[in-house]
Order: structure tokens, then C-alpha cells, then sequence
């Protein structure tokens, strides 16, 4: 039950089924999640039903849109959370990562995740480079 409550403020009843069925989760009588059983549960537990912008009425954003605001990949964005860089839940596995917007628009972090990032070779002309041209020829 409070993994359905604190998925319902995040995503709606047909992306809650899925993940339960990703998850292995099983109704109460053995059979998979639909999102007529998971608006079902959630009436019958008095859960309130997700809407849109819930997110930004509580000052959050999804991986993506902080993706997007940080002009970044998504995989580097949940590479970054991964490394405690930058702050987000997931109430459980599968579930939505939650980010606090304050944090993204943060400069202090954004710095941080800036002198993380990897960025594109060297314009040092002393520095070295592998040609992988070169590494198949040796390999062979």
C-alpha cells in the first residue's frame, strides 16, 4: 500500500501498473497490475489520484527535465545522482528519480557538476592521444 500512495503523487495509475509488473508485485489475488485494478486499490484506500504539475507545485523536476535544464544527458544527469553530486529520491527501484529544482538552479552545485563533467579532449598540443586505429592494428 505505500508503495502505490507514494507512486500515485508521482506518476498516473497506468505507469504505477507497469512498474509493478516490472517489479514482480502481484495483486492480493495473484494476478498482474492493470490500471483499472491500480485506480481500484487506490480508491478503495482513499489515495489520491496523480495529477498533472503535481510535480511543480511541489518544487520538483524528473531526471529529464533537470536533463534539460542542466543541458545535459539523462545518463549523465542519473550518473551524477549515482555519485551523490546531485541530491534526488527514488522511493524504491524502478520508481521516478524526484529532484528538487532549488537544487538544480543551485550555482554551487552546478559548478560541481560542471568540473565533473567530462568534457572534450585537451587543446594541449602536448597532450597524448590514442588513435583506436592504431590499437586494432596492434591487436591483430
Amino acid at each position: 500500500m505505500e508503495l502505490i500512495r507514494a507512486c500515485a503523487r508521482m506518476m498516473p495509475d497506468k505507469a504505477i501498473a507497469g512498474m509493478l509488473n516490472r517489479m514482480g508485485k502481484r495483486t492480493g489475488r495473484s494476478n498482474g497490475w492493470t490500471q483499472s485494478r491500480v485506480r481500484g486499490f487506490r480508491n478503495t484506500h482513499d489515495i489520491a489520484v496523480y495529477r498533472d504539475g503535481e510535480w511543480a507545485e511541489r518544487g520538483e523536476v524528473t531526471l529529464t527535465e533537470a536533463a534539460s535544464m542542466l543541458n545535459l544527458s539523462p545518463a549523465t544527469v542519473l550518473r551524477q545522482i549515482r555519485a551523490g553530486i546531485i541530491p534526488a529520491q527514488q522511493y524504491c527501484m524502478g520508481a521516478p528519480w524526484v529532484i528538487k529544482r532549488g537544487n538544480i538552479e543551485d550555482s554551487h552545485l552546478i559548478e560541481r557538476i560542471k568540473s565533473c563533467s567530462k568534457g572534450p579532449p585537451s587543446s594541449d598540443s602536448d597532450q597524448k592521444t590514442l588513435s583506436f586505429n592504431s590499437v586494432a592494428r596492434w591487436a591483430s
